[in-house]
Order: C-alpha cells, then sequence, then structure tokens
C-alpha cells in the first residue's frame, strides 16, 4: 500500500471533524505548485495569526456528517467512479469564503464534467441514503463552487480576517490546470484522518 498523505495535519482542527468522510480529489503538478505558492504567501504574512492551512491542496466533492458507515461510503464511490470520467481541475482565482466560514480559497473552474460529477454523486447518495447535512447548511448543487481551501481563519477577529482577506483577493496566480484519475475518501476518526480507499474514475468507460 503506498503512503498516505493526509490533507488535514492541524491536530485541533482534525478534531472537530471527528467521524466525518469527504470524497476529495487530490490535484498535484502545476496545480498543485500554484497552491503551495498562494498557501506559502498568506503564511509569511500572517505567521502570528491563529490561520489553519491543510496539508495537502483537495477538491471536496461531498463530505458525509458524523454517523455515516465507512463501508457505506465506500460503496457508493466505488459505483459513481466507476462512471464518472478523468477529471481537470484548472484554477481561476484567490477569492474567499466570507463569513461565517472565513476561508481562503483558490477557485476551480466549474467545468461541465466537473458538475455533472457533483450531481451524479450527489443524487446517489440521496438515493441510498446515506446520512447528510441539515438542510440549508451546504449550498445547493447549482451553487456549489468548486474549490481548494488554503487557509481556514474562523478563529481570527474581524479586522484581522479583513487584512487576511485582502491580501489573499489580491494575490494573482497563473493558469494552471492537471488532470485526475482517482478519487479518495478521506475518513476521520478519534483525532486521526486516514484513507477510506481510493478509486480509479471511469473504469467503465
Amino acid at each position: 500500500m503506498k503512503d498516505y498523505h493526509p490533507f488535514i495535519d492541524d491536530s485541533a482542527y482534525r478534531a472537530r471533524l471527528a467521524g466525518h468522510r469527504y470524497v476529495v480529489l487530490r490535484p498535484r503538478g502545476e496545480v498543485s505548485t500554484v497552491y503551495t505558492t498562494v498557501q506559502t504567501a498568506i503564511q509569511a504574512r500572517f505567521s502570528d495569526l491563529a490561520i489553519s492551512y491543510p496539508a495537502q491542496a483537495h477538491v471536496t466533492l461531498k463530505g458525509f456528517p458524523a454517523g455515516t458507515p465507512l463501508a457505506a461510503v465506500q460503496a457508493l464511490v466505488q459505483t459513481w467512479a466507476a462512471e464518472a470520467p478523468p477529471l481537470q481541475v484548472a484554477v481561476e482565482r484567490v477569492t474567499i469564503f466570507p463569513e461565517p466560514f472565513k476561508i481562503v480559497i483558490v477557485q476551480v473552474r466549474k467545468t461541465v464534467a466537473l458538475f455533472h460529477a457533483l450531481v451524479r454523486l450527489r443524487n446517489l447518495a440521496e438515493r441510498r441514503t446515506l446520512p447528510d447535512w441539515p438542510t440549508g447548511t451546504i449550498p445547493r448543487v447549482e451553487e456549489w463552487i468548486f474549490h481548494l481551501s488554503v487557509a481556514y481563519c474562523a478563529l481570527l477577529s474581524a479586522t484581522d480576517w479583513s487584512a487576511v482577506a485582502s491580501f489573499g483577493e489580491n494575490l494573482s496566480i497563473p493558469a494552471a490546470a492537471c488532470s485526475i484519475h482517482e478519487v479518495e475518501i478521506a475518513a476521520f476518526d478519534e483525532g486521526q484522518e486516514y484513507s477510506g480507499g481510493s478509486y480509479p474514475l471511469g473504469q467503465n468507460g
């Protein structure tokens, strides 16, 4: 088994995710380079602030709350991934999710393939009656913004958050894209993150 590189290495943040499962894409190459460059710039400018930084770039497609059996998510993703094509992740700009989220993100282009993959994953999860978040807490599929979370700033004061948000939104990034051929499940239990499995995309053509 290949080594697993967790997406979250902040122990306090991991603790808040206990019992959660996430279906994610792991970009590499030039997209990962852009992500690291943006994150490094924010870390250097605001090293004295209580900001949590993800350890690895990731595009979350679907999350499941505590109490969701990992086996049910694995069965779902195995079925979904076999029919989903390889997916392209292309970055567009640095922006934010404002209060109450306070997250700096690299926005990802909403391609037809990504959108259809998201719709099908949500619909399949609903048909299988997997646990879901309370109504209204997750944007509707039409409103979903594909993104790479760069910095979690929920603990910052309004003044500090304003400074970080302004800095982030004024960062420019080069065009970058990569093709992703597998989807992963990130699982969180007892303060740890571990792999719930990797599944190749498009096995059924």
